[in-house]
C-alpha cells in the first residue's frame, strides 16, 4: 500500500468545482462581507453562488440565501418577493419572523396600515417567542385603533374581460426576475431563462441605471400569474413589474 505524506497532499490543487468555488462563493463568505460593510461584494458573492448552485440548494441555505437577497438587493419589489416567500415557504423558519418584521415596517412606511397590521398580527400569532413579539405587540396596540376605524377593507375592483384582451402582449404588467447593475449579471440569469424555455428581455425603468431581466406583457396581474407560476416550477423567483410602459429596451 503506497502511503501519501500529509504534506503532499495538502500541497495538491483542487479540482474544478471542488473546494476552493465552493469557499469562494459561500454564504458564510457573504455573512462576513455584509459584517464587514462591503455590500457592494456581498451582492457579487451571492450572485456567483445563486449561479452555481442555482435550485439544487438545501432547506436552509435557500432560506439564508433568500434572506441574504432581500438585505442586498437595490431593487424593493424584489426584496419584498423575497421576504414573503420566506415567510409562506418557510413557516416557522429561521428567518421568517424577521421577513415579516420588516414587511411590517415597510407597508407602515408606506402607510398601508391594514397590511402593516396584518403582518404584525402574523407575527405575534405565529411567532410567540420571537425578539420581535413585543415590538409588533407595542405598533398594534398603539396604531390598532386606526386600522379599526379604517373598517372593513373595500372590494377590488374586477376589470371587465373585454378590455384585458387588447392589452395582453403591450400592457403595463411584466414579470421581473432581477435587477443587476452590471449586464454580466443580466446576460447570465437571461440565458439560464433561455435554456428553461421562456424568452427574457433586458431594459431599463427610470434613471437608477439598473438592468432589469423580464419576461412577458400583460394587461392586468391576474393574467401574469400563470407565467408566474411556470416560472416558480422552473426554480426562479419572480415577481409583478407595473411600469412596463417605460421600459427602454437593451437586449
Amino acid at each position: 500500500m503506497i502511503r501519501v505524506p500529509i504534506v503532499l497532499l495538502l500541497l495538491l490543487p483542487l479540482l474544478p468545482g471542488q473546494g476552493f468555488s465552493q469557499r469562494r462563493s459561500s454564504l458564510d463568505e457573504v455573512e462576513t462581507l455584509i459584517a464587514q460593510g462591503r455590500i457592494h461584494r456581498a451582492r457579487e458573492v451571492l450572485e456567483d453562488w445563486w449561479d452555481e448552485q442555482g435550485p439544487r440548494v438545501s432547506r436552509i441555505d435557500r432560506q439564508r440565501s433568500l434572506w441574504f437577497r432581500a438585505r442586498l438587493t437595490v431593487d424593493p419589489s424584489m426584496a419584498e418577493l423575497d421576504l414573503r416567500r420566506l415567510v409562506l415557504e418557510f413557516p416557522g423558519g429561521t428567518f421568517s419572523d424577521d421577513a415579516l418584521l420588516r414587511l411590517a415596517q415597510n407597508a407602515d412606511l408606506q402607510g398601508d396600515l391594514r397590511q402593516a397590521h396584518g403582518h404584525f398580527s402574523a407575527l405575534v400569532r405565529g411567532y410567540p417567542s420571537s425578539p420581535y413579539g413585543p415590538v409588533a405587540e407595542a405598533w398594534l396596540r398603539d396604531r390598532g385603533p386606526e386600522v379599526d376605524a379604517l373598517g372593513p377593507e373595500p372590494m377590488a375592483e374586477v376589470e371587465p374581460p373585454q378590455e384585458q384582451a387588447p392589452l395582453a402582449g403591450r400592457g403595463g404588467v411584466a414579470v421581473q426576475l432581477g435587477a443587476f447593475r452590471n449586464l454580466d449579471g443580466a446576460r447570465s440569469l437571461a440565458g439560464r431563462l433561455r435554456a428553461a424555455g421562456f424568452e427574457p428581455r433586458l431594459v431599463r425603468v427610470g434613471g437608477d441605471g439598473l438592468i432589469r431581466v423580464r419576461v412577458g406583457r400583460f394587461g392586468t396581474r391576474d393574467a401574469a400569474e400563470s407565467l408566474l407560476r411556470d416560472l416558480d416550477r422552473a426554480g426562479f423567483d419572480a415577481t409583478v413589474a407595473r411600469d412596463a410602459q417605460s421600459e427602454e429596451r437593451i437586449g
